[in-house]
């Protein structure tokens, strides 16, 4: 106990030490006459925090520089002549401003020093908005070059969708300088790899796996494989038997394959419901069915078998109130039928009450 009532108060200790000599620390005035700044600014430039000293005197006597902020710093940039430079200083509760002239020297020129390293691009592409290599330089009336940086400035005329020479606009600061790029369209599609299935059965869907194709501009760009969905495609019918033959669009290119929707030609019951017997009134319960679909293609030879999901099929010639043996069901798909028998006996006397 003793031990930590000694910790206790030497806790106690510290914080009275801190707050003492933080109250010691705040600043009590400024010395508006001693403000010093640069006398010239370039315009659209901002000042940097370290050139200007303010005095300030603090809570213990101190005389020391006050710390600027960038954020505490403002006057008008953008118009050239004398400006009045007002710098907040200060804690919260004691901020205090200050201020300074300078001349904002206009900006004359802008150029282009160093080129873009990336200047032809493949239409659709986007620019990185850096433009990595250029480098741009402004000339300022008295304060000679210095360099820009490209997120400073507003650039326009870039139109990704456009193929041919295009002139990119630079503007700051209400000057303009120029650079030119190429857009290239693509010039060709082609397939490098067909889709791994090109064989379907009437209402599969179209299955892309394993297709690849490559655009190809030319002209020093490098070929690229290309990401492509169904609705880059045009020309499969899953309904429709046959061959067909698919487009792909990308670019305003196309190129071509084809795939084959092989017909339904027979179903093949391979397993009647597990529920063949039913008293009047009970609902159809096909439970256990297995259908098999036939298929055929262009070529007699080609065929195909798969066991139909049960969602698929339709029954009809069920009478659920009909009694007797031998009742024939039928079951559908796309026109093609088979048929399997169920008995209904009469529904079981209810017990008297």
């Amino acid at each position: 106990m003793k031990n930590l009532k000694l910790w206790a108060v030497g806790i106690a200790v510290l914080l009275i030490a801190v707050f003492t000599g933080c109250a010691s620390m705040q600043l009590v005035s400024v010395e508006q006459d001693t403000v010093t700044g640069p006398k010239q600014v370039r315009q659209g430039q901002d000042i940097n925090p370290r050139e200007i000293t303010v005095w300030g005197i603090y809570k213990n006597g101190d005389r020391k520089v006050v710390n600027v902020n960038q954020n505490n710093i403002t006057f008008n940039k953008h118009t050239p002549g004398i400006q009045t430079v007002k710098v907040r200083v200060g804690g919260f509760s004691t901020n205090q401003e200050v201020s300074f002239e300078t001349e904002v020297m206009a900006l004359r020129t802008l150029s282009i020093a160093s080129q873009p390293r990336v200047a032809l691009f493949k239409e659709g592409d986007v620019p990185d908005p850096k433009w990595p290599g250029l480098e741009i330089r402004g000339e300022w009336d008295q304060m000679g070059s210095h360099k820009i940086e490209i997120t400073s400035c507003e650039v326009t005329g870039f139109m990704k969708d456009q193929p041919g020479k295009q002139t990119i606009k630079i503007t700051y600061e209400g000057i303009q300088t120029t650079f030119d790029i190429d857009v290239r369209s693509m010039a060709s599609l082609v397939i490098v790899q067909n889709p791994t299935k090109l064989d379907y059965l009437q209402g599969e869907r179209l299955d892309l796996t394993g297709l690849s194709v490559r655009g190809v501009w030319g002209d020093g760009i490098p070929d690229e494989t290309l990401s492509i969905t169904a609705s880059d495609i045009s020309g499969f019918n899953q309904n429709n038997s046959g061959i067909q033959r698919l487009t792909i669009t990308k670019n305003g290119k196309t190129v071509n394959f084809n795939v084959e929707v092989l017909a339904l030609s027979s179903l093949e019951l391979l397993k009647p419901p597990t529920k063949t017997e039913y008293h009047a009134g009970e609902q159809l319960d096909l439970t256990g069915i297995e259908v098999s679909g036939n298929y055929t293609g262009a070529d007699p030879t080609k065929r195909k078998s798969t066991l139909i999901p049960v969602e698929q099929l339709t029954t009809s010639g069920f009478e659920p109130n009909r009694v007797g043996r031998q009742q024939r069901v039928t079951v559908t798909v796309r026109g093609i039928s088979a048929n399997f028998f169920v008995n209904i006996s009469e529904a079981p006397a209810q017990p008297a009450h």
